[in-house]
């Protein structure tokens, strides 16, 4: 009896160290980045000057692992990983026909993966510079050795935003924004973040300042309000020197400003709001609602009468920069969870 009381807590022992142990290591090779942090850039002789015209697009590519047939469990659905490499590789080829045509003089990626299981170890960042053609600055928000939930697991995750251009970019910096995971999520959870640039406005002292961000999703609206407090406070500073400041990405928020479309089901991701009045003095949102930014991922995309579906994605401008137009560009989710959204726009002398 002894003998077997003996083994059976060798047994119980052995289950429950390896998670305690696979749990010390996560911890111990935890993603941990700095306040701040340089990244690489290309520097290009393409210049700017008050008065020029400039066209932007914000696009989530949702690492090119959802295509209008996919669902995701965190939105509630059922899927995990996309159903090969190759739907992978046809979402981002799709992907990459999208930002060729519309043509941008700045694109801000988010969901670009590195070297991902889930996009099956694809260096999409470096796929989009070799079919657009302009170079890219890469900001890590996700990165983690191995995700072990749900079954199958997401396994090893290196993803983040990237921005590319062939504007004069003299600095690419890494803005850390606070973490909104508890602290039994934090090892294995996004490490957020903004992707700053600065590309000089020449004729003047003062610079273009664009922010490629992607805020969080999953949490409450304590900790949205944390983010944006940083994001607020940067381009605040910014402004104050005289800057034009650009930011777009994917808010994880509705606008209120918008009619946004109604939703067609309270069972899915339902995100938080944002109004200008929450923006620093001299700054405003530039959204449209022509066309859903997004949609959920509970189940398949069917049509934006019948799915639940969110405009969450789009630009907050200084007031040295002109407005031209606004757009939500419809490709009916054919490729990502998102729809891309273009900005034109004019830097006033």
């Amino acid at each position: 009896m002894k003998k077997v009381l003996k083994v059976i807590g060798i047994v119980l022992g052995i289950i429950i160290l390896i998670p305690v142990a696979f749990l010390a290591y996560l911890r111990i090779v935890m993603y941990d980045p700095e306040s701040t942090e340089e990244l690489e850039f290309s520097s290009s002789t393409r210049t700017i000057s008050a008065g020029t015209d400039l066209s932007v697009l914000s696009f989530n590519i949702g690492y090119a692992g959802y295509n209008k047939d996919e669902d995701f469990f965190m939105d509630g659905g059922k899927g995990v990983l996309p159903e090969s490499k190759d739907a992978v590789l046809e979402n981002l080829a799709g992907i990459s026909s999208i930002i060729t045509q519309e043509d941008c003089d700045i694109v801000f990626a988010q969901e670009v993966d590195i070297d991902s299981h889930r996009s099956y170890n694809i260096n999409e960042a470096a796929y989009l510079k070799s079919s657009i053609g302009e170079d890219y600055s890469f900001a890590c928000n996700y990165n983690v050795v191995f995700i072990p939930y749900p079954i199958p697991p997401i396994g090893k995750v290196n993803s983040g935003l990237a921005t590319y251009t062939d504007l004069n970019v003299t600095e690419a910096v890494r803005y850390a924004l606070p973490d909104t995971a508890p602290w039994y999520m934090s090892m294995g959870y996004l490490k957020r973040c903004l992707l700053v640039e600065r590309i000089p406005v020449e004729g003047t002292d003062h610079e273009l300042v664009i922010v490629n961000q992607h805020l969080e999703a999953y949490t409450d609206e304590v900790n949205r309000d944390m983010q944006m407090e940083v994001l607020c406070g940067l381009i605040e500073e910014e402004y104050e020197k005289g800057n034009y400041v650009l930011v777009g990405g994917d808010f994880n928020q509705a606008f209120a400003e918008n009619n946004n479309p109604p939703l067609r089901s309270e069972t899915g991701w339902l995100p938080g709001s944002i109004s200008a009045e929450e923006l620093p003095e001299g700054f405003s949102l530039a959204v449209s609602d022509n066309a859903p930014s997004c949609r959920s991922l509970e189940e398949p995309f069917t049509d934006n009468d019948t799915s639940q579906v969110y405009i969450i994605d789009g630009f907050i401008v200084s007031d040295n920069i002109e407005v031209e137009s606004v757009e939500i560009h419809d490709h009916g989710f054919e490729y990502s969870d998102h729809n891309p959204v273009r900005l034109q726009i004019r830097l006033k002398p």
